[in-house]
């Protein structure tokens, strides 16, 4: 079978990079190479006994033929069933050092103990980098994030749809949780109504930050969300891995002047960023943008603008800072955030997601963004 991602675009990179092998442990890039398979046991959590699961995927440069899998014997049958295309499946015992000693094996087999080895540094374990560096001691490690990140950066068409899905239930289910709370609900019962629903149409729930009022606590609690008050809901969920990411405003009532015109502030500097994304356009010249436009509403003092991209990750490629040179390309998946903390009125937020085109982006999940809900 052949790789699920662009296995030339891969070669290139670990080429640029001096690498031989790339080896990983983190799930997010267990599911990429994979093509989206991952133990379901261990989908939502890893620790067991003394223990933890650990997926190492092995793909040597220019020879996908030779990749391996090291998992847990009990997943054969699940990657019989979903066909998955990795050559060979290693089982080891759910712990850390045992993975890494059967990745070890493999990696001799292939020839590569004294290789250029790439692995994820900041995630893999500390006894895990020992077992490896004890098995192959004539190997050079190395880190793997550009690589894996460079390679996840632009989006196929198929991973562009689940965007579009995921994103318009973010932003559906955030209205319905604004426009149906009862009198008297406090945040926590926010939260849980976007949990709730998203579960109901088959998202993984991650997070929300809630908002009520002019205290700026962002988390659920039983802070009741009283009439004129503002609230935003910040809700974040997840479908095979890809991330959702969407903010709306809400207010019991109406809004007072203040509050709208913070409102129509964050729009207005979303609007204009947005207008200004396309392919070839420079990360930094868009973060530098967003501040700038948010201080032309008069509310720079209180606000805050952030930019930056989503996959199976959370501010993975592309990236935005001052003075950054690297450019966006079409397919890249763009998260645009503004928001006012006010001491009057409270916490005004927007934030957007977005997929970069050839000449401009597509929103994603768009809906309540220019509009108040009232409850």
């Amino acid at each position: 079978m052949n790789p699920p991602y662009d296995s030339g675009k891969l070669d290139r990179l670990m080429d640029e990079a001096g690498v031989d092998l790339l080896l990983t442990n983190t799930q997010h890039n267990a599911r990429y190479l994979t093509g989206g398979y991952f133990y379901h046991f261990h989908e939502r959590f890893d620790a067991m006994g003394l223990g933890r699961y650990m997926a190492l995927v092995g793909i040597p440069k220019g020879d996908p033929g030779r990749a391996f899998l090291v998992g847990e014997r009990r997943e054969i049958a699940q990657s019989q069933d979903q066909g998955l295309w990795i050559p060979e499946l290693i089982t080891a015992e759910r712990q850390p050092a045992a993975a890494a000693q059967a990745a070890g094996e493999a990696i001799k087999a292939r020839g590569l103990e004294r290789g250029v080895i790439a692995v994820e540094m900041d995630f893999l374990p500390a006894s895990s980098m020992d077992v490896l560096s004890k098995a192959l001691p004539g190997a050079r490690f190395t880190e793997a994030r550009g690589i894996t990140e460079s390679l996840r950066a632009v989006k196929t068409p198929e991973e562009l749809e689940i965007f579009r899905r995921i994103t318009q239930d973010d932003a559906e289910i955030i209205g319905e949780v604004f426009t149906s709370a009862a009198p008297g609900a406090t945040t926590r019962d926010l939260a849980r109504g976007i949990e709730d629903k998203m579960t109901a149409r088959g998202l993984h729930f991650l997070w929300v930050f809630t908002c009520a009022g002019n205290k700026m606590l962002r988390a659920p609690s039983g802070k009741v969300w009283e009439p004129g008050e503002v609230c935003h809901l910040d809700a974040g969920g997840s479908y095979e891995g890809y991330l959702t990411d969407v903010c709306r405003m809400g207010v019991r009532g109406e809004p007072s002047k203040l509050a709208d015109e913070l409102f129509q502030a964050c729009l207005a500097t979303q609007n204009k960023v947005r207008e200004e994304i396309r392919a070839g356009a420079v990360c930094g010249d868009l973060y530098e943008s967003g501040f700038r436009h948010l201080a032309d509403t008069g509310h720079g003092e209180y606000g805050e603008f952030i930019i930056h991209g989503v996959g199976l990750v959370s501010h993975e490629l592309p990236r935005f800072g001052k003075g950054f040179e690297n450019k966006l390309e079409e397919r890249m998946i763009v998260s645009i955030e503004t928001d006012i903390r006010h001491p009057e009125v409270g916490y005004v937020k927007i934030e957007d997601t977005v997929a970069v085109t050839a000449d401009g982006c597509e929103g994603l999940g768009d809906l309540g963004r220019d509009a108040w809900y009232i409850a």
